[in-house]
C-alpha cells in the first residue's frame, strides 16, 4: 500500500474491477468517497478488497447495484445487515422461481 492506502490502479488489479467500475461504484454509493492525493489520484482504504469481494460475489448471485448498494451502506453505518441480506435473497429466490 502506497499513501497510505491503495492507489485506484492498484484496487484494479488486485480486484479485478475495472477502474471505470470503481469510479461508477464510487459516484453511486457503493464505494465511499475516496481520499485524493495532491495530484488527485484516488486513495482507497484498507477495507475496500472485501467490499469488492462482497460486490463482485454479490454480483455473481444476479444482485443488482441498488440491492448491493443498500447492503453495504447498512454494514456501513455498523448495523447488521443480515435480516436485510435474508430478505433480499428470499425476494431473489421469488424472481427467480418466476
Amino acid at each position: 500500500m502506497g499513501r497510505d492506502g491503495l492507489l485506484i490502479g492498484e484496487v484494479a488489479s488486485r480486484s479485478g474491477v475495472s477502474r471505470k467500475a470503481l469510479r461508477l461504484y464510487e459516484r453511486t454509493g457503493i464505494l465511499p468517497a475516496s481520499r485524493r492525493t495532491g495530484a488527485g489520484y484516488r486513495v482507497y482504504g484498507p477495507d475496500i478488497l472485501a467490499t469488492l469481494a462482497f460486490v463482485a460475489q454479490a454480483r455473481r448471485l444476479g444482485f443488482h447495484l441498488d440491492e448491493i448498494k443498500q447492503v453495504v451502506q447498512i454494514k456501513r453505518s455498523g448495523r447488521c445487515p443480515c435480516p436485510h441480506v435474508l430478505e433480499l435473497v428470499h425476494q431473489k429466490v421469488k424472481e427467480l422461481d418466476r
